[in-house]
């Protein structure tokens, strides 16, 4: 493997280990920030999950809380309450010790919400009462019955339903077993050892304290306080008339007093202690075959256990609810869950207030869409930066490896071509020094180091003018010259070369006659010696050796051919001829000498003219070998007169 090729192969080694290094740190970057951005998209989506979840959770909160503090004496037909003064009909006032009252819920009641249809309450008996629907089923109104609401028309056909079913609800049993689930709950939260997330969730599944709890002992007084001062005067449309309430079939009432110790409390004062709201429970569907959800609390009477609360229309609850949230989840569901939430997997979804679990479709199928849309401008900039950074890369390892190259093969040209003079001279030297050459040879050898010095000095400065090129020391002399004084100047380098190589030199000159122009004459001549030099050491190989020099010239440009009988330039040379320290394949064979810096030389300086040196043809049709053309820009000069005229260079 030549050095050349290794220098090649490191070099490639190089920038193959600098690409994958680009590569793979880009590579892994838009990874990382693709995930990254996914997980920040994913992270936004289940914001406004968790968002719409609270929504919802506050509304069902807002509404258990209002019903949670709903005394219990508004589940009843009637109940007394102390009173200063009864107003009897005609607006007479008369002393009373007690006035009845009639239940809120009673006649033509105003529901929380729509999706609400009856409120009920058990006795420990299992016998079911709505203070909205006597036990014919009629409401507890003193009108007119026949004209009811579409609401009123649904809560009448849930009471009469829940009057059949309420025994096989087994709505006790299930109150009992939430209501120990949340006393087990409180206590676990107390724990400090708890994890903070369950607290929290525990914090927001806890039903009111009761107000009558003993480490409240101060509300339980202000509470009492304020049911005797709310007492001492009742609204008129809230009194009714006692023998009224005796056709209900309710003609001995009882005093209801919220707490355990009421300090006054008369023998027909029930104490009454009523618990939070539990649940909700999903009880077998209703009149009209949909789901149902019973919201139950337990309240005691005394030594006996009642158990409030309302029933509520699924439909028409999830209704309300997804209207919440329609804005951001419009086609969002919610589907019924179980009970208890460990039934469930996929908690995080899951409502606290009701057993529901909220289904939003396709929520993570365009996070990674949104995602590429949120970076891809960031990556489109980093892989140009990438690709601009390879290419800067493999630019400089290109160059460095054309250095090595071009360094190595200038040693090998240069050493190369100066071992054959340096031994002629250190031989023939050797030789006449000896007095082993006879005085008849002599001249000839004399003659022969003569010649080798002069090859010698010629690759010296050869690549000392190489290195002015390269260096931009070389300076212009532009001066006036006619079109008859460069053909006889090219004419000569023509004559003397061919002469010397056994060349047929021919010249043809198509400048105009008396046309003077302004060029760097030398810098021209010397460019024409190199392509006459090496037209004439690859000619005089073939079988008639022959040159041509041909002269032409347009407005702006001096055009010169040289055409040569030789092999021509082989089809894998032409690519590499002008570059420095580069000899054809078979130079070794066909043309002896040079160290490949003639062409190179000839094409800067071309360039230094502001013109071009190019290879028109690798075989010339009519003479067989190599065809190179010199177009440099020339400058017309107006017959006498000192101005120039500079034409555009093409």
């Amino acid at each position: 493997m030549t050095a050349a090729r290794k220098s090649m192969l490191a070099g490639m080694a190089v920038f193959l280990q600098i690409a994958l290094l680009v590569i793979g740190g880009v590579t892994w970057a838009t990874v990382a920030s693709f995930e990254l951005a996914k997980k920040t998209v994913s992270d936004a989506q289940w914001a406004k999950v968790h968002h719409a979840l609270y929504t919802m959770e506050s509304y069902l909160k807002g509404v258990v809380n209002a019903e949670t503090w709903r005394p219990a004496s508004d589940y009843q037909d009637f109940h007394r309450e102390k009173t200063a003064a009864v107003v009897r009909r005609g607006l007479v006032e008369v002393d009373a010790d007690f006035a009845v009252v009639r239940s809120p819920l009673g006649e033509n009641p105003e529901l929380n919400q729509d999706w609400m249809e009856l409120y009920f309450q058990l006795d420990s008996n299992g016998v079911a009462s709505s203070p909205q629907w006597d036990k014919e089923g009629s409401p507890w109104s003193y009108g007119d019955n026949s004209d009811l609401t579409q609401s009123e028309r649904r809560s009448r056909l849930s009471w009469e339903w829940f009057q059949r079913k309420a025994a096989s609800l087994g709505l006790e049993s299930r109150v009992s077993e939430a209501e120990r689930e949340l006393e087990n709950a409180r206590d676990r939260s107390r724990d400090d050892s708890m994890p903070a997330v369950v607290k929290v969730v525990q914090s927001a599944t806890a039903p009111l304290e009761n107000p009558s709890a003993s480490h409240r002992p101060d509300y339980n007084t202000r509470k009492q306080r304020w049911t005797r001062g709310q007492s001492r005067y009742v609204p008129r449309e809230k009194c009714v008339e006692a023998t009224l309430a005796a056709l209900t079939g309710q003609a001995s009432l009882s005093m209801l007093e919220v707490g355990p110790n009421v300090e006054t409390a008369s023998p027909d004062t029930v104490r009454v202690k009523p618990g939070p709201i539990v649940g909700p429970f999903w009880i077998e569907r209703g009149y009209d075959g949909k789901p149902k959800l019973a919201f139950v609390r337990e309240c005691e009477y005394d030594a006996d256990r009642r158990y409030q609360g309302f029933i509520a229309d699924w439909g028409r609850l999830k209704a309300e609810l997804l209207r919440l949230i329609d804005d951001e989840f419009p086609n969002a569901e919610l589907l019924p869950a179980g009970d208890r939430p460990e039934a469930n997997e996929n908690l995080e979804l899951r409502l606290t207030q009701v057993p529901a679990l909220l289904q939003v479709p396709d929520l993570d199928r365009d996070t990674p869409a949104r995602a590429w849309h949120s970076i891809r401008g960031t990556v489109a900039l980093t892989w140009t930066v990438a690709f601009v950074v390879l290419a800067v890369a493999g630019f400089g390892v290109r160059n460095l490896v054309n250095l090595t190259e071009r360094r190595m093969q200038f040693a090998y040209a240069v050493t190369h071509e100066l071992r054959t003079p340096l031994t002629t001279f250190r031989l023939y030297s050797d030789m006449l020094s000896a007095g082993l050459v006879s005085e008849e040879s002599r001249p000839e050898y004399l003659d022969t180091l003569n010649r080798e010095s002069q090859r010698l000095s010629s690759l010296v400065e050869s690549v000392l003018e190489y290195a002015r090129v390269e260096n931009h020391k070389v300076k212009l002399n532009v001066t006036e010259v006619d079109g008859s004084s460069l053909t006889r100047m090219l004419g000569e380098t023509i004559q003397k070369r061919c002469s010397e190589t056994g060349v047929q030199g021919r010249m043809q000159n198509d400048i105009a006659e008396g046309r003077r122009v302004r060029v760097d004459a030398n810098l021209l001549g010397q460019i024409a010696a190199v392509l006459v030099n090496n037209g004439c050491r690859h000619a005089r190989q073939s079988a008639n050796p022959r040159l041509l020099v041909g002269l032409s010239a347009d407005h702006a440009k001096l055009h010169a051919d040289f055409i040569d009988s030789g092999p021509g330039v082989d089809r894998h040379d032409a690519k590499n001829i002008f570059k420095p320290f580069r000899r054809g394949r078979d130079a070794d064979t066909t043309a002896r000498g040079g160290i490949g810096l003639g062409l190179a030389l000839a094409r800067e300086w071309a360039g230094l003219l502001g013109g071009r040196l190019d290879l028109v043809a690798r075989h010339h049709p009519q003479y067989g070998g190599a065809h190179f053309r010199l177009s440099v820009p020339i400058e017309d000069v107006v017959a006498n007169s000192n101005v120039a005229i500079s034409p555009a260079t093409s």
